[in-house]
């Protein structure tokens, strides 16, 4: 990376991150709410995040302010809303073309920032309660959202495998919430949950340009200082799940042509960056042991990929199977576990994937989204390191260190979306 990165507190709870680089042609500054998921107001959070940027006092539909914001030089505001472990994190970003590049060197930025200041402190609202119009359209949205997650099979037998083995813990929740506590919200509720998520949410604040933007954090922290009453609350991102003491098999017949197999393994073993490397040995790069073995050698699958996630520590392997392999894939997945476990990693398979963390690190930079989600992924876990320090963590782990981790891994929940018959 080619650049200069500065991060100061604009008040309790609020950061400010600038950072400079100036092979970039377009400004990006995105704010992340972050506050613990949970039912009560996962929904009413992720339904105005979505009303803020469809509308403005100053633009009253979202017709509206997309004309201006076409006019703009096809400046875009939008939002959307993720689950980082036990966080629901929603967030806002608008982005514009550098001031230069327009044919009179219009203040491009400028204006697209009182927009998005618009959105968020003056939002197409009164008396309390969102605008009765926008509300049912992005309610309708947000309801086909979460309707149409079963209709991509890959991501929805990951989520229920995830409800499964967090059940009763903020990460097994939808960070949308769900159909029916959408259904509930009002326009006064909604502007409620935008309310108390101003009021508690850890905010973190990212500018991505090619220059420093004078004046730009002393705006942003006027406009923030408004918020009344603001009392953030205590976020823990890294929240690990203790494992079950047996795990539990979840079979689901859907009408689908290909099974899906996941298995979920939780550990307490902390060394992130050896977990991470495990994860990529055993089916997270095309020379991984599920992919030379599970799919390549003995073809018993069309996929079959690990993950590992730091903020509920834990290794997932999910796969796409015909249903006459699941049994055949379930045994193959377990045996080259086992063959981690046993110490059967050869030097070129470490040095493989240690080459595919030396590419993603490198390749921070690339885009102004890669910056951020760079610094906002090491605000979350607690770290701050340069990409050679990161570089250097992963470059020193070492086969008895992924042995050791492999071992600590606890089988906790076995997910099977089968194929169900056309007769039945």
């Amino acid at each position: 990376m080619t650049t200069d990165y500065e991060r100061i507190l604009l008040a309790e709870g609020i950061g400010y991150s600038e950072i400079l680089d100036p092979k970039f042609k377009t400004n990006t500054l995105k704010i992340f709410f972050s506050q613990p998921l949970s039912a009560a107001t996962a929904a009413g959070s992720a339904l105005a995040t979505s009303l803020l940027t469809a509308s403005n006092q100053r633009y009253p539909s979202i017709a509206q302010l997309r004309k201006k914001l076409q006019m703009l030089y096809g400046a875009a505001i939008f939002g959307s809303v993720q689950r980082e472990g036990d966080i629901q994190t929603n967030h806002i970003s608008a982005t514009v073309i550098d001031d230069r590049y327009a044919l009179e060197q219009e203040p491009l930025f400028d204006e697209v920032l009182e927009l998005l200041l618009d959105c968020l402190f003056r939002p197409n609202a009164a008396d309390g309660a969102f605008s009765q119009t926008e509300f049912h359209i992005r309610q309708q949205n947000l309801l086909d959202t979460i309707k149409a997650e079963i209709d991509e099979k890959r991501t929805y037998a990951l989520n229920q495998a995830r409800r499964t083995a967090f059940d009763g813990e903020p990460a097994a929740l939808s960070p949308c919430g769900t159909a029916e506590e959408v259904a509930a919200l009002t326009p006064a509720s909604a502007y409620a949950a935008y309310q108390e998520l101003l009021r508690t949410a850890g905010i973190e604040i990212y500018f991505v340009g090619p220059a420093k933007k004078a004046g730009l954090a002393d705006k942003l922290r006027r406009a923030f200082a408004a918020i009344p009453d603001r009392k953030p609350q205590p976020l823990c991102a890294i929240a690990p799940s203790p494992a079950k003491p047996e795990p539990q098999e979840v079979h689901e017949l859907l009408p689908v042509a290909q099974c899906k197999l996941v298995l979920l393994w939780k550990t307490a073993y902390e060394n992130q960056w050896v977990l991470a490397m495990l994860s990529a040995v055993f089916g997270g790069t095309p020379s991984s042991k599920l992919f030379a073995n599970v799919r390549e050698k003995m073809s018993l699958c069309y996929y079959c990929a690990a993950s590992y996630s730091t903020f509920k520590q834990s290794l997932t392997v999910d796969s796409g199977i015909e249903q006459q392999n699941v049994e055949k894939t379930r045994d193959a997945i377990l045996q080259q576990l086992r063959e981690i476990q046993q110490g059967n990693i050869t030097q070129e398979e470490l040095e493989n994937a240690k080459m595919s963390f030396h590419d993603s690190i490198y390749g921070i930079g690339d885009t102004p989204s890669s910056y951020i989600n760079w610094y906002f992924g090491q605000f979350c876990k607690g770290i701050s390191l340069s990409q050679d320090e990161l570089h250097e963590k992963y470059q020193s782990v070492t086969i008895p260190q992924l042995v050791e981790a492999a071992n600590t891994l606890t089988l906790d929940t076995i997910y099977l979306m089968d194929c169900k018959k056309e007769a039945e």
